[in-house]
């Protein structure tokens, strides 16, 4: 039986995508039984002024001091936030992240030279391989710029590819540049995210998928997260249990949440 689930990747109402208040997120949370979750809300580099990200954060960082407060220790809330394109301008980047003294950071990459998210790419009309060398370059440099806790959905645009019926494009020539992105984390300390999202979607698998979770225990990774990357209430939690089978399947004993920028691990048996 499968237990210790905890959510590491939600959005609330304070990111421009999400739907739902911190409050009515932890009230569904409770409802559909989960043992915690962590509010991380957008904060993309490339668009800070224009969604008004730092306003955002602080309301966001606000509502879950709130939540808290409400909840007591009956349920495990983490501060977060996602961090999106810091080497757009790393110094922002660093001044975001004093804003306030947040549980948990994810990095990740949702870009690359038009600044348009991939959702917004038509694959069937854009050659997906050049798309996919800049991104893994991005995400290199996110990497080595290292001042996050874990790395978020890093096959991300397969997510997009894959819903506009491209089954034939695969990552395999990217393999060297994903296995120098793993190593480093390994070496920094850091670990990555089993993003769910992909499986109540049509891309029908996780980011990264299986052979890369594997790749990232045998370089020697020990801290993953997992999480729904819910936008709206009805998703948190979705298909964490499958993520937890998962990392069990590429060797993992333990899966983590964070508090105080500090992992915490759970056990996944």
């Amino acid at each position: 039986m499968l237990y210790n689930l905890f959510d590491s990747h939600t959005h609330s109402d304070n990111s421009f995508d999400g739907t739902h208040s911190v409050m009515f997120m932890c009230e569904a949370a409770v409802q559909k039984g989960l043992l915690g979750i962590a509010i991380t809300d957008h904060a993309d580099m490339d668009y800070l002024e224009e969604q008004q990200f730092l306003q955002r954060l602080k309301q966001s960082y606000f509502d879950v001091r709130k939540a808290r407060m409400a909840y007591g220790n009956s349920f495990i809330l983490s501060s977060g936030i996602e961090l999106g394109e810091p080497d757009a301008d790393y110094e922002l980047a660093e001044r975001v992240l004093a804003l306030d003294e947040f549980d948990f950071v994810i990095g990740s990459i949702h870009t690359v030279q038009d600044k348009n998210d991939f959702y917004y790419n038509d694959f069937q009309q854009v050659d997906p391989y050049g798309l996919l060398g800049c991104y893994f370059e991005r995400m290199l440099k996110l990497v080595q710029w290292n001042k996050f806790d874990v790395l978020g959905h890093f096959t991300y645009p397969m997510r997009y590819i894959l819903r506009d019926g491209r089954r034939d494009v695969t990552l395999e020539r990217y393999d060297d540049i994903i296995d120098e992105i793993l190593r480093l984390t390994v070496q920094n300390g850091r670990g990555i995210e089993i993003n769910t999202s992909g499986l109540r979607q049509d891309m029908g698998e996780t980011m990264p998928p299986l052979k890369y979770i594997k790749r990232f225990k045998e370089l020697g990774g020990e801290i993953i997260t997992i999480g729904s990357d819910a936008h709206r209430a009805e998703h948190l939690g979705s298909n964490i249990a499958d993520g937890m089978e998962l990392a069990r399947e590429a060797g993992f004993a333990y899966f983590s949440f964070f508090k105080q920028r500090e992992p915490r691990m759970l056990a996944l048996y």
